[in-house]
């Protein structure tokens, strides 16, 4: 089971993705479904910094978290 307390704020993280991806990345918080007004927009989002640029994931799609 991830750790999504510990994850939305560590330092360094690589995400393993569903479809086999992986992704080296800092965490940035976390948002749940109903914070978000528009309803393609609705599901659980985990924030990170990767390489600089903030994104967006769907944590319907991140099998596992190591920390780094």
């Amino acid at each position: 089971m991830i750790n999504w307390e510990k994850a939305q704020w560590a330092d360094q993280l690589k995400i393993y993705f569903k479809d086999g991806s992986t992704m080296l990345c800092k965490g940035n918080g976390i948002s749940m479904a109903e914070d978000f007004d528009d309803p393609e927009d609705q599901y659980d989002t985990f924030f990170v910094i990767n390489k600089g640029k903030h994104t967006a994931l769907n944590i319907d799609e991140i099998q596992n978290i190591e920390f780094l």
